[in-house]
């Protein structure tokens, strides 16, 4: 008789531990790559407690829905975002459509009737932070799951969930690093905090981290323009402001790493070395953290893995739609690297 395949022959096979597997066999967390991963080769190798459950939510056939607020430029973010969710839907035999919203282009009575005519289960929706948006969105009546939010406040006790990462704490967390390794005492925020949610708690995380220590921070020396009317992509833009300022801080925390890096290299047409001089973290880890020097200290996401989790979340908004509004967040991993790297003074 043939032997039954166990978890320490799986977890054998694929080089991870016997704990990695078990949990990944049993639904607790592990990366999505590594559940995909460990779930493929129990099925390959014909793991007998492994059942269509692991693979498929219960519940029937939806139809999903993903609108974004507007093209989703920050491709090598959105792309492993985008791919969770589809993946998610493939697996599950769900329907799954696509929609570009222009706020400015686009009546939303057009977008509503689409709606109508197309009844979905569930809405996911992406880069929509225009709270009058938001508004129509939730009125639409439609379980719906928001990957990140507005800054600004909206009612709690519809259909909807809020999913986004752990924003806040990450930063004041590196904060305080900053402050206790590397004497760091003066901080600036680079990026309009009312984008969204995520940028806004980003700036309230530096706020908090600086609380209570001897680190300075003037909201003087923060650039929080709007960016409908201010180029975050343009480092002479960025550079004219510094300009601006009686003194350079000593850190620059920005709202994501494309800023990070025209932050970069503002202070450097501006003979300011960077880590030496001054420092700056960004946030996301995307292509600009890594494509010039210094390298950028960032924050990790499983960007795929947050893509299933926002379909996980809008499944059971779907089965459950009478349960109370969440927020969840997803834990992130802090990168340090060369833009935050020096020598703690003495």
């Amino acid at each position: 008789m043939k032997k039954a395949v166990t978890i320490k022959d799986i977890a054998e096979r694929i080089n991870l531990s016997r704990n990695t597997v078990a949990k990944a066999l049993n639904g607790q967390y592990v990366p999505e790559r590594t559940r995909e991963l460990v779930l493929r080769k129990a099925q390959e190798m014909n793991y007998k407690s492994l059942s269509s459950t692991h693979f498929a939510d219960e519940g029937g056939k939806f139809r999903i829905l993903l609108v974004s607020g507007k093209p989703l430029n920050n491709m090598n973010y959105f792309i492993p975002l985008v791919k969770g969710i589809e993946n998610y839907c493939f697996e599950n035999n769900y329907e799954f459509f696509q929609y570009t919203y222009n706020v400015n282009r686009t009546p939303f009575a057009v977008f509503s009737d689409y709606v109508s005519e197309l009844d979905p289960d569930g809405i996911v929706a992406i880069e929509c932070f225009d709270k009058n948006l938001i508004t129509k969105l939730i009125n639409l009546d439609k379980p719906i799951c928001f990957n990140d939010f507005t800054a600004y406040d909206l009612p709690s006790d519809r259909n909807y969930d809020i999913i986004s990462t752990n924003d806040e704490k990450a930063v004041c967390d590196l904060v305080k690093l900053l402050i206790n390794k590397f004497r760091v005492k003066s901080f600036a925020f680079v990026g309009d905090s009312r984008h969204c949610l995520s940028f806004h708690e980003r700036y309230m995380g530096m706020l908090k981290g600086i609380l209570g220590s001897h680190a300075e921070h003037s909201k003087k020396d923060d650039m929080l323009f709007n960016d409908e009317g201010f180029d975050y992509g343009n480092a002479e833009a960025i550079k004219t402001e510094i300009l601006k300022l009686k003194t350079v801080p000593e850190c620059f925390i920005c709202c994501n790493d494309f800023v990070a890096r025209n932050v970069c290299h503002a202070l450097k047409s501006l003979g300011i070395a960077v880590p030496s001089a001054a420092l700056v973290a960004g946030f996301d880890n995307v292509s600009e953290a890594t494509a010039f020097s210094p390298r950028l200290t960032t924050f990790s996401t499983d960007k795929e893995f947050l893509g299933r989790e926002t379909m996980r979340t809008l499944v059971r908004r779907i089965k459950n739609p009478d349960t109370p509004s969440r927020m969840i967040t997803v834990g992130t991993q802090l990168i340090l690297r060369e833009s935050t790297n020096r020598l703690p003074q003495l």
